[in-house]
């Protein structure tokens, strides 16, 4: 059960498990509940039940020992436009605890880093919704959290800004950093995430690695290249329990349409083999995230 508020739902019964030191894609359609999730993580928010847990430390009681070690980047940031860009990031690094020296050092890298580097003295009124995106990642990025979380952070950026915060995340993952993405561009989190969770009217629907939601999320097509492929062979394996349907593609090529949670193609060539045929080939065609996104969700084009 769930309940529903026009176009949005309350979460019921959530529960995520992040991976320290993965990079966690968060997905769902508007209104199923990722922002006011990410507000839960953030401390933003207090849950009716149940109790967050960030870097082991409980969020209803230790809530300013996690935002020590949490960076957030929110789907709209709010800035004071009368500031200039190295003027906003030194302020914020002073709430985060950073000396002035030491926020200013660290102000100048990052802003760079995201391509504001000749920016830095602009005031933050007169930038694009690009800008401030960066603005937003740079300055989560102060004091070097332990854990990065981001709503919609490509949103407004052109091709080379994708690029560019993709590489930055990339990197802050490869120094440890976990980071919790979410975002609507389902090929960005394809190329960049570990783990995906799948979030449908406030219920997490599907959460596993990005390989296993493609392949669990979705009725697999495994191409098998057999020599001595005779009718007898393809009747056999339409008996199959998980075999959905089959299809002759050439004289040697069988596809194969499957409905399995688990790996079956070391079944398929074993019955094969046993009935005479030779396999030549044997690959299994994955749906990209965005299927297995449609697949979960219900959602028909």
């Amino acid at each position: 059960m769930y309940k529903k508020y026009g176009p949005r739902f309350v979460l019921e019964n959530l529960s995520l498990n992040v991976e320290k030191g993965s990079i966690y894609g968060f997905l769902g359609q508007n209104g199923a509940g990722k922002t006011t999730t990410i507000k839960l993580l953030s401390g933003l928010s207090t849950p009716t039940q149940g109790h967050v847990f960030v870097d082991g430390m409980d969020m209803s009681l230790e809530s300013g020992k996690i935002k020590q070690v949490l960076g957030l980047v929110p789907q709209d940031s709010c800035f004071y436009d009368e500031r200039t860009a190295l003027s906003h990031m030194v302020y914020y690094g002073r709430l985060k605890g950073l000396s002035k020296k030491e926020s200013l050092e660290q102000s100048r890298v990052l802003l760079d880093q995201v391509g504001l580097g000749n920016e830095i003295f602009k005031k933050v009124g007169y930038f694009s919704h690009g800008m401030k995106t960066r603005l937003g990642i740079a300055q989560a990025l102060l004091s070097n959290p332990k854990i990065l979380i981001l709503d919609e952070p490509t949103n407004g950026l052109d091709p080379v800004g994708i690029r560019q915060i993709r590489q930055i995340l990339l990197e802050c993952n490869n120094n440890g950093m976990t980071i919790f993405l979410s975002s609507h561009n389902l090929l960005e989190i394809q190329e960049i995430c570990t783990y995906v969770g799948i979030l449908d009217k406030g219920k997490l629907i599907a959460e596993n690695t990005i390989e296993k939601i493609r392949h669990f999320e979705s009725n697999g097509v495994i191409t098998v290249g057999v020599y001595n492929l005779s009718p007898e062979i393809i009747s056999l394996v339409e008996s199959m329990k998980f075999v959905v349907k089959t299809e002759v593609k050439t004289e040697h090529t069988l596809e194969i349409f499957v409905n399995s949670k688990t790996d079956v193609k070391p079944e398929i060539n074993r019955l094969i083999v046993e009935s005479g045929g030779q396999v030549f080939k044997l690959i299994e065609n994955s749906l990209s995230l965005e299927d297995a996104f449609f697949n979960a969700t219900e959602i028909n084009l």
